[in-house]
């Protein structure tokens, strides 16, 4: 099929799905000793949601897929696609995505495949999923971002346990969908992969345990650094490619990677506050589905009929990625 004949797909339904249990700040001070204002206010989270220990990535994609059909039971049996999001698959193979659609119950004529990309993972998604629909002429597709950071952080490590939880969301993207997708822009600087890393377990060091000097480290000083470097330059060159200007944007949805360092960008940019959703408080980091679950705090799709949108989201690899999104009247 052409892509003339082929309709702009867009963003029609957002779903979140949380992990049950929850890891509050009152513990954190307990088990590191931090000052609570620091917890509450510089980090911005209160609680994160820690995925059960026998919860695995496509346990919480299946539950935020079912979130949306529940919603919108048409869509299960018009689905042509399913991307899904994730640094910490089930198994190495097969694909967790096949796993997801077989649990879905989805036809077998469904293409799924995963992408290993984290923070700006959501970004890099849409433009694959898009990309993938406009090709082969698909009307309707499943994006899903899902990730266990618990499962590879060392629960005595006070960098990253404070900031990161598990969770996942499922989007809907369809040629009746109102979130109209502009151009994109990406970028990457391997150089920096070293500041946010899991050492243990892949091919470099496959006899090295996702725990200790194998877990996930940080270095929380070098990536607020290349946040404020990348992201304000990566956002305008992004609204130069959609012929828009700052003002223009009515919502800017920035990953959320801690309270500081999204009032950071704020600053930075010179954004109106109430322009920015900060949703970080009761989720934490939960690395690529950061911006849909902002997108489902806020209202979903249809809260933001008449916007635009900017989406960003920067992060591990180190890696960033921008679109803007019109959200037209149902």
């Amino acid at each position: 099929m052409s892509h003339s004949t082929v309709p702009d797909p867009g963003l029609a339904r957002v779903a979140v799905y949380l992990p049950e249990a929850t890891l509050g700040n009152a513990e954190l001070v307990e088990r590191f000793g931090f000052e609570r204002e620091f917890l509450d206010k510089k980090i911005g989270v209160l609680s994160r949601h820690i995925a059960a220990a026998d919860e695995a990535v496509s346990d919480m994609a299946v539950a935020a897929s079912e979130r949306l059909f529940a919603a919108a039971p048409e869509a299960r049996e018009k689905i042509e696609l399913v991307v899904l999001c994730t640094q910490n698959p089930d198994y190495r193979l097969p694909t967790t995505a096949n796993i997801v659609q077989h649990r879905l119950g989805l036809a077998q004529t469904v293409a799924a495949f995963d992408i290993n990309q984290g923070c700006s993972g959501y970004v890099v998604g849409l433009s694959v999923t898009r990309a993938m629909m406009m090709a082969h002429g698909f009307r309707n597709a499943l994006l899903l971002t899902a990730d266990g950071y618990s499962k590879v952080m060392d629960p005595s490590d006070r960098m990253t346990v404070p900031l990161f939880g598990d969770g996942a969301a499922a989007t809907l993207l369809s040629d009746e969908g109102h979130g109209k997708l502009g151009q994109f822009t990406f970028g990457s600087d391997g150089s920096g992969a070293d500041d946010l890393i899991v050492r243990g377990g892949g091919s470099r060091n496959p006899e090295q345990p996702v725990s200790g000097a194998g877990a996930l480290y940080m270095n929380g000083r070098a990536i607020l650094k290349f946040m404020i470097k990348r992201v304000p330059a990566d956002v305008d060159r992004c609204l130069v490619a959609n012929n828009l200007t700052r003002d223009d944007v009515d919502v800017y949805v920035f990953h959320q990677a801690s309270a500081h360092m999204v009032r950071s960008l704020i600053k930075e940019m010179r954004l109106r506050p109430e322009k920015v959703p900060l949703c970080i408080a009761d989720a934490g980091n939960t690395v690529s589905s950061t911006l849909p679950i902002v997108l489902d705090d806020i209202g979903g799709i249809e809260g933001l009929a008449g916007k635009t949108v900017l989406l960003c989201g920067f992060g591990v690899g180190l890696s960033w990625g921008s679109t803007v999104m019109r959200v037209e009247s149902a």
